[in-house]
């Protein structure tokens, strides 16, 4: 069984939706959606993962309080490793309210809580489970301030040494991407083997604005691999300088919370299994139109995936 180390912004997820408008400020609307699930990135990656069968660790931390608590029990339940988990104590759980509205598009409001507090000891601590690891997975870099710029470039640079595969998926900025903070992310790619941001980070990352020369100015800055999520206009993928596109699959979208990592844990179930980026795209962008379209968020298994990609073929 290949093993996956996930490290990052770890929390619970209050979703709420549809709205096809916000209240105003001293009103209030009533919702008949309501969800708390496991979440942050790497939450949700940890999830996907398992769910194609990896043996998952996770690095993160919570706090000591009901939402910690809930987060380890459910991870447990789908065998996830949670011993790299630090359980912060007199600190909440970082929270991320997601408000959906009628199209599926999400919005989100985050309380940082324990996330505040990840840093290079929950690292040292933990090492042991990086080192067991074929694929380390590195997400929520804006949301994990205590984990800076050259915390991250220590790690990704030993990770990398150590002949570990390291993927990368930064998230939308919070401070929406100043110049300080694109240079780093420029910098932390020349460590970084898979990255995977989705079509709005290509975008501001680069100052691009067509598909290709994004790619080509990711590519060069170092990932060997660079897929960038489209959303309903599918996935592209770059490698050794060729390009390759597979386009979303039409289905009811009933949520998309998750969404871009489940594909990423998609596109490295592909990798792994040493697939062409053809049908690692094709096959990550199923599992993500499938999880997206389930009523209750549930993950296909494998076998699910390959038969929903064959009859939608037909």
């Amino acid at each position: 069984m290949k093993k996956v180390c996930v490290i990052g912004n770890l929390n619970v997820d209050i979703i709420v939706g549809r709205f096809t408008e916000l209240p105003q400020w001293g009103r209030e609307k009533i919702t008949d959606c309501l969800e708390v699930t496991v979440a942050g990135q790497v939450g949700y990656t940890a999830k996907a993962l398992a769910n194609l069968g990896f043996d998952v660790n996770i690095i993160a931390n919570v706090g000591d309080d009901y939402y910690g608590h809930f987060i380890l029990q459910e991870l447990g339940k789908i065998n996830v490793n949670v011993e790299g988990i630090n359980v912060l104590q007199n600190i909440p759980t970082g929270v991320t309210i997601a408000i959906i509205n009628q199209q599926g598009e999400r919005a989100f409001i985050s309380y940082l809580g324990s996330m505040k507090y990840f840093g290079e000891k929950d690292i040292k601590k933990n090492w042991d489970l990086i080192r067991k690891s074929d694929y380390v997975v590195f997400n929520g870099y804006f949301l994990l301030p205590s984990f800076n710029f050259d915390v991250a470039k220590a790690l990704f640079s030993k990770i990398q040494k150590m002949g570990k595969r390291v993927a990368f998926d930064t998230g939308w900025d919070p401070d929406d991407w100043p110049p300080e903070h694109i240079n780093q992310v420029k910098e932390l790619l020349s460590y970084v083997d898979v990255f995977l941001p989705n079509l709005d980070e290509a975008r501001v990352l680069t100052h691009k604005t067509n598909l290709n020369n994004m790619l080509e100015a990711l590519n060069k800055w170092g990932p060997s691999v660079v897929a960038v999520k489209m959303g309903e206009k599918g996935s592209v993928a770059m490698r050794n300088g060729k390009i390759f596109q597979q386009n979303s699959f039409k289905v009811k979208v009933n949520h998309t919370t998750g969404a871009g990592d489940t594909f990423n844990a998609g596109f490295i179930y592909g990798l792994m299994n040493k697939w062409s980026l053809n049908e690692t795209l094709k096959f990550a962008n199923a599992f993500a139109s499938l999880y997206i379209s389930g009523e209750n968020a549930v993950y296909p298994e494998v076998k699910e995936i390959w038969q929903f990609i064959r009859e939608y073929g037909k």
